[in-house]
């Protein structure tokens, strides 16, 4: 399955191929080996109007093949 990172400030637009039993941390830090300078902020991501749960694989957060996940970053 693939997913969508978009950032609020519409710096990130990045779609990363992963397996739906893919811990989320897992998938953030492929993300934050393509764009490092986010990897030392504050960030929480939202995925179809819930707020995503680092520590859960991608099926245990309800994320499907092809959503897109908006990456909050806190004090921005």
């Amino acid at each position: 399955m693939s997913v969508i990172f978009f950032s609020t400030n519409q710096k990130i637009h990045y779609s990363i191929i992963c397996k739906n039993t893919d811990l989320f941390t897992k998938i953030e830090t492929q993300l934050y080996k393509e764009y490092p300078e986010y990897g030392n902020l504050e960030n929480y991501f939202i995925v179809n109007g819930n707020k995503i749960n680092k520590y859960k694989s991608l099926k245990d957060n309800n994320i499907k093949n092809s959503d897109i996940i908006m990456l909050h970053v806190l004090d921005e």
